[in-house]
């Protein structure tokens, strides 16, 4: 969920100002006031982190150039991998690099949402899935050379051992462009919740002040 401050700011005070008015004014109660705040602020801040990313895209023709270029490079080749792989007999083998044409096509998606993240999807294109893309294309044709050369099989089996290490490999990438939405979220929760906190402090503290203080002492 990013976006600039201006509209996180924005997000959150839209939910104070709702945990305010019913808390304070319409005496709804705490709790209540705060649910409510907490609900007007995610439906703000997702509001605004979508017309962010739509107003990059739209205004920003370079972004938009790259990032479409960059997500058709990485499915072409996600297509030669699984094309190749159509042509192995293994079906483990051919589930494991299908495997991680999915991993690698499920962060497109994810730039597509978010084109913040572009930087990690060129880094993971050129440094990951374009040497993925030739280990399997040099994997698949010494698998169906025939006659196979003679130290052919100990390769092969170490490649596919590989194949598991790569997978991991390719789920570290993708934590990253997630781990970024949850560090945002985290961050707003943190302010919207103190935001809320010193308000319900000071909105007690005037009630007090407010109170009529009684004698002390009977009547006289």
């Amino acid at each position: 969920m990013k976006g600039s401050w201006a509209g996180r700011l924005l997000s959150i005070l839209i939910g104070v100002a709702c945990f305010a008015v019913l808390n304070f004014w319409l005496a709804a109660g705490f709790f209540p006031a705060l649910i409510v705040g907490v609900l007007a602020w995610l439906v703000a801040a997702l509001i605004n982190s979508g017309k962010q990313k739509e107003d990059k895209i739209s205004l920003d023709g370079i972004t938009r150039q790259e990032v479409e270029s960059t997500i058709r490079a990485g499915r072409k080749l996600t297509a030669g991998m699984r094309q190749a792989s159509y042509r192995l007999q293994q079906l483990e083998v051919k589930k494991e690099i299908e495997d991680l044409c999915k991993i690698a096509e499920s962060m497109f998606e994810l730039l597509k949402k978010d084109p913040n993240d572009l930087r990690i999807v060129k880094q993971f294109i050129t440094y990951y899935l374009e040497p993925t893309h030739k280990i399997v294309l040099k994997y698949v044709e010494l698998a169906t050379t025939r006659p196979m050369p003679a130290d052919a099989v100990s390769i092969l089996d170490k490649t596919e051992k590989s194949f598991k290490t790569i997978r991991a490999t390719f789920l570290q990438q993708k934590e990253k462009m997630l781990a970024n939405d949850v560090m945002d979220l985290d961050t707003e929760i943190k302010v919207f919740e103190t935001i809320s906190s010193n308000m319900n402090t000071g909105g007690n503290a005037g009630k007090d002040r407010n109170t009529p203080s009684m004698p002390s002492g009977g009547r006289q």
